[in-house]
This record gives C-alpha cells, sequence and structure tokens, in this order.
C-alpha cells in the first residue's frame, strides 16, 4: 500500500442547533413564499384536528416470551391462508374475539361502556 500526501481536513463546520429540524427548514421555505404571494396565508391551526375514532393507534403490552414465541410461529404458518394483513392485524384480530366473547358472557353481547379512560399502570395486586 501506498501511503497518502494528504492532509485530513478536520471535522465538518457545525450548523446551527436552531436549524437542524426538517420542519424548521419547510417553515421557513413557506415563510419565504406566502410573503410574496398575494394570497393571504390561512392561519396557522393551534393543535392538529383529532384522529377518527378508526384511526390505528400504536399500543404496547408485555407477553411471556414461550407465549409470544407461539404466537409468531401461529401468524407466520397461517398468515397466507387467514388473509392477515400484518402481525398487527393478527393481534387486533385475537384481542376483539376475546373482547367479543367477554361482552357475550359478561354483558349479554352489548359493548361495555366505557374504555376512553387511561387504564392503571403495571400489574394488578394478587391476593
Amino acid at each position: 500500500m501506498t501511503e497518502s500526501n494528504r492532509k485530513p481536513i478536520g471535522l465538518p463546520p457545525r450548523r446551527n442547533a436552531d436549524n437542524l429540524a426538517v420542519q424548521n427548514l419547510m417553515k421557513a421555505n413557506r415563510d419565504s413564499a406566502t410573503t410574496g404571494s398575494d394570497t393571504p396565508a390561512a392561519p396557522p391551526t393551534s393543535r392538529p384536528s383529532p384522529l377518527p375514532d378508526t384511526a390505528p393507534k400504536q399500543i404496547t403490552f408485555y407477553m411471556a416470551a414461550d407465549d409470544l414465541r407461539r404466537a409468531k410461529a401461529a401468524y407466520t404458518g397461517t398468515s397466507g391462508k387467514e388473509m392477515d394483513r400484518s402481525w398487527s392485524d393478527f393481534i387486533s384480530r385475537a384481542v376483539l374475539m376475546e373482547v367479543e366473547r367477554r361482552e357475550r358472557l359478561y354483558n349479554e353481547g352489548s359493548q361495555f361502556e366505557g374504555g376512553a379512560q387511561n387504564l392503571a399502570p403495571g400489574r394488578k395486586i394478587q391476593l
């Protein structure tokens, strides 16, 4: 191998921390574009519109490792036959099957009231 005569150029120049996010760049471009136009810009909304009730929402839960392996094996072995769109679809359908079973057993097939409040974190205390 030959040794290079080039000198290292050092670290790249630092960027201003205020302008690192893409959102800031997009906002800066919008502001400059709207100032030159004749049409008034729409007033900024204070918060985005809420998601519809049917929009997916990410959830997290814990499951025993053996049960998780069993569920993954069942999913990968049958997802084509059962037409599962994804792992999330598989889990969602499994949970809804249990929900429907409990509604039939404990609530005469009707949906339970509530469900909008947050659940208590952690495990229930075993007596």
